[in-house]
């Protein structure tokens, strides 16, 4: 029972309820907020050509309004 406990949640803690809440450029951590997934997810993303960044330096930079692309193909335009 204990080691249940000590488990990752299946999705990040925090939660952002408006797009305006991330800046024009997000970092993975960002990026994550918004497609409900942990940052090392978003970076194989990226690394996998799914999602659209760049890298600077060690990190990866996504627009938000791809970000947005993404998820609006994902979904359909209605979604």
């Amino acid at each position: 029972e204990d080691s249940m406990r000590t488990r990752r949640p299946n999705k990040p803690l925090r939660v952002i309820h408006s797009i305006e809440e991330l800046p024009v450029v997000c970092d993975c951590a960002e990026a994550g907020l918004l497609l409900r997934v942990y940052p090392e997810t978003v970076v194989k993303m990226a690394r996998d050509k799914i999602l659209p960044g760049v890298k600077v330096g060690q990190s990866w930079r996504f627009r938000r309004d791809d970000l947005v692309d993404y998820l609006d193909k994902l979904f359909g335009k209605g979604g």
